[in-house]
């Protein structure tokens, strides 16, 4: 018996269907099959950080239990995730817990936000976060697909996020069951990484969170211009029933926007300055107020939505958009990752 897990020892089933069969009865499960956290699979992936076993990472809502990296350690073995990864999974808890991502709110909303991850650093391809072809799904990854659904295993498991008790979430979405967890090819961007850019080294491991509502794809085929193209995907993103303007103010949240290789090499040339890219998608993200129907138009004007010329931006402020660059080299797609707005990211680097 290992003398540094404080958990519970419970005897269960070896066969692998029972396990899961009581693994649903007992309610820690989430549909799908899960790996027994035998002692030693615990083991191995708190050997791999630098976090003691009892080290709190913070309370999480909305059982508001105390998140130790041991619980961590329970639930990613479940999950298959590799000691190398660990670190990850830990990471993006230590994110989603940061005040700026509101967690508890996200938690308990009726809205199918959820965190979705963003990975940077140099063991993107060692330990198999899809940052390529499919790389949203069905890329099979280990590192993305294992990282993805512990983190959501850890909001069910610790912090109590189940459908029909805490969770009111109308319509939910996969990410919430399997996570969606997905790597920035940095080889391919003309711009630095997202990690860079909030201020991590460049060699930092990083796992950015983002409180996403699902994958929102756009495509084009017929514009040869990166302008025009660019112009028609800010249209695209300030859809009028989007989250972002349901909100008193503009000034909350962020929307990621992928760019496959091809489009990011066309946008970097047109814009070698993401800041420049990110002011040009600000510029056009609007939609005329006659847009709306009146009482719609109503609650704009009375939330000062509305600007002097008639327009209503989706967003305050460049940074708002934040474009990543992975996915396929076909280059028709494109996918945003919409903001719930009442969230910001969270960020950090994984510990060695």
């Amino acid at each position: 018996m290992s003398p540094q897990l404080a958990s519970g020892r419970i005897e269960a089933p070896a066969d692998p269907r029972a396990f899961h069969e009581w693994s649903l009865a007992e309610g820690f499960g989430d549909g799908l099959p899960l790996l027994p956290p035998t002692e030693d699979a615990v083991g191995a992936l708190l050997a791999a950080t630098p976090l003691a076993a009892d080290h709190v990472l913070g309370v999480l809502a909305p059982a508001a239990v105390p998140a130790t990296v041991e619980k961590v350690a329970v639930n990613a073995a479940m999950a298959g995730v590799a000691p190398a990864a660990f670190g990850y999974v830990v990471a993006a808890l230590e994110a989603v817990l940061q005040p700026q991502f509101n967690w508890s709110a996200l938690a308990a909303t009726t809205s199918s936000v959820t965190p979705v991850l963003v990975v940077n650093g140099p063991r993107r391809a060692e330990l198999g976060f899809d940052m390529e072809a499919g790389c949203m799904g069905g890329a099979a990854g280990r590192g993305s697909s294992t990282v993805g659904r512990a983190v959501q295993l850890c909001l069910r498991n610790i912090g109590g996020q189940k459908v029909g008790t805490t969770s009111k979430s109308v319509f939910g979405q996969p990410a919430r069951i399997v996570g969606l967890c997905v790597a920035e090819w940095e080889e391919e961007s003309p711009w630095p990484s997202l990690a860079a850019r909030l201020g991590h080294a460049p060699g930092d491991e990083v796992v950015t969170v983002h409180g996403g509502k699902g994958t929102f794809p756009f495509a084009d085929i017929h514009n040869d211009d990166a302008r025009d193209l660019l112009y028609l995907i800010a249209k695209t993103l300030a859809f009028p029933l989007a989250n972002m303007y349901l909100g008193t103010t503009a000034a909350h949240g962020e929307t990621v926007v992928a760019f496959n290789p091809v489009w990011a090499q066309r946008f970097g040339a047109a814009f070698p300055d993401v800041a420049d890219l990110q002011a040009f998608v600000q510029e056009h993200a609007w939609q005329p107020i006659d847009l709306w129907p009146a009482e719609n138009q109503r609650v704009l004007y009375e939330r000062d939505r509305v600007d002097a010329q008639g327009r209503v931006h989706i967003a305050a402020t460049p940074d708002q958009w934040v474009p990543i660059v992975c996915g396929g080299r076909a280059s028709l797609h494109g996918v945003a990752l919409t903001s719930w707005a009442e969230t910001s990211l969270g960020h950090a680097a994984v510990r060695r």
